[in-house]
């Protein structure tokens, strides 16, 4: 989903060292610093949203009897059809010839990873 998304932006150069590397090669040193803040900062953005939407994890609870708040719940589904749109326009901006492939893997992806947090109805 994601190589199709945003391949014509990045080049689809997801592990951080390619990423880095390709950067290097095609740009030089000035933007491989820039580049690589972008990505920390994207990756501790993806651990707060983690935190906010996966508040049991902290407190590990063995019984598993944690129910999301609404406050939590309403989080889960802004991410989870945030990521659905923001890959649907991104492949339609790219002409890509694999929308619905790349809109199904996303919505796959958002339903396992967030479908116990609200249910998942993302629309």
């Amino acid at each position: 989903a994601g190589g199709y998304a945003v391949g014509g932006i990045s080049g689809a150069a997801f592990n951080p060292a390619v990423a880095l590397g390709v950067d290097y090669q095609n740009f030089g040193a000035g933007w491989t610093l820039p580049y690589a803040v972008a990505q920390l900062a994207g990756a501790a953005l993806a651990v707060a949203m983690y935190k906010a939407v996966r508040p049991e994890e902290a407190t590990a609870d063995p019984r598993g009897s944690y129910t999301a708040r609404g406050r939590t719940k309403l989080l889960s589904e802004f991410l989870g059809t945030f990521m659905l749109v923001l890959t649907v326009g991104l492949n339609v901006v790219g002409a890509s010839p694999a929308v619905a492939l790349s809109a199904a893997a996303a919505l796959m992806c958002m339903i396992y990873s967030l479908g116990d947090v609200s249910g998942a109805h993302f629309n």
